[in-house]
């Protein structure tokens, strides 16, 4: 026999009750995680990936010309 194999039995037979708690807890602490992270929150900012596509480069870049200052 092994360590592993007769922790399992008692796992499975003695303390089956607590054990199935447990899982059911880290169960709905799993799911409480994905759904805080999944809410939406407003005042969260997306980007629009259509609106991105969209813009022509003209809109994006503009070019200034100035004046060379001088040292003193």
């Amino acid at each position: 026999y092994s360590n592993v194999r007769e922790l399992g039995g008692v796992l499975y037979t003695d303390y089956v009750y607590p054990f199935e708690i447990a899982a059911v807890i880290l169960l709905v602490a799993i799911i409480a995680a994905i759904a805080l992270t999944m809410r939406k929150r407003p005042e969260t900012k997306y980007q629009d990936p259509s609106q991105q596509v969209t813009v022509k480069r003209d809109e994006r870049v503009r070019l200034v010309s100035m004046q060379a200052e001088k040292k003193q």
